[in-house]
């Protein structure tokens, strides 16, 4: 069985339907790999073709995303809960619905035996030529503009009920225009929680959300700075405090849980050899 949703123009939807078809055939045989980790990331090329008797002259790139077949425990899980591929698709247009950049999403894929059972999925999505901010981030010499210009942007984030929980460098790229204005995009977007926008998110989580784009106390305390001025706290030094308190906190977690993983993998490569 194949499960999916295409959101895109007619004669877009016509291509790639055509490629969705072909799945997984169409991921393993073609494309150009840009990322290949826990899960697999391409660009293909969608050819010019004829629809309607009209010619589509230009040629249109793809991302596709294939995500880690599920284990045994998670097919079990996927009977009960959407998948990660759902989520992100239905996550950008929450996102683009909200007034943020994420590449334009496109559709996903699930492909399943019988009607229940998850072996694969896919999420499909434009290009983007951005960077992300880790380049300018995580070096001794940080840009403090763009530092604070991303910190303005979760505010806004915020501010509209929009929690990304993996927002780290990796996964906010950005772009500055010609008048110096610094424009961002968010991307892996699976794991998201949209409050309603008469409801305010609760400060701890939004604390929570700010800890996890560096491991820089510097870095953190400037960006807390920033976004306690664009949110207009009545008293930002206070918050700023508790931030910091929390950040160390939540590194501390964070160094033990790797510590114990790397013990942990440590002991499971003894036992092979």
């Amino acid at each position: 069985m194949r499960r999916f949703e295409i959101n895109a123009p007619h004669n877009d939807a016509i291509r790639l339907r055509g490629f969705t078809d072909a799945l997984p055939t169409s991921f393993d045989e073609g494309g150009t790999t840009v990322w290949n980790g826990r899960n697999k990331i391409k660009i293909f090329t969608l050819p010019s073709h004829t629809a309607d008797g009209k010619d589509i002259q230009e040629d249109v790139q793809i991302v596709v995303k294939r995500y880690k077949q599920p284990n045994f425990l998670q097919k079990v899980g996927y009977l009960m809960r959407r998948h990660k591929a759902d989520k992100a698709f239905h996550n950008a247009l929450q996102l683009i619905e909200r007034g943020f950049a994420t590449p334009e999403p496109l559709a996903f894929v699930e492909l399943r035996r019988g009607r229940w059972w998850l072996t694969d999925a896919y999420y499909i999505c434009s290009v983007t030529r951005l960077d992300n901010i880790e380049g300018q981030t995580d070096r001794p010499d940080w840009n403090r503009d763009l530092a604070a210009a991303f910190a303005r942007f979760v505010a806004e984030l915020h501010n509209k009920g929009v929690l990304h929980h993996d927002l780290n460098d990796t996964n906010v790229l950005y772009e500055r225009n010609e008048s110096g204005e610094y424009r961002f995009e968010v991307i892996d977007i699976n794991r998201m929680t949209f409050y309603a926008p008469e409801d305010k998110i609760p400060l701890n989580e939004c604390i929570e959300n700010l800890t996890r784009f560096t491991g820089r106390i510097d870095l953190f305390e400037f960006v807390a700075r920033h976004y306690a001025a664009a949110r207009k706290f009545e008293t930002p030094e206070i918050f700023v405090a508790r931030a910091l308190a929390q950040k160390k906190r939540h590194d501390r977690r964070w160094h033990r849980r790797k510590a114990f993983l790397h013990k942990f993998k440590r002991k499971k490569q003894q036992k092979k050899i």
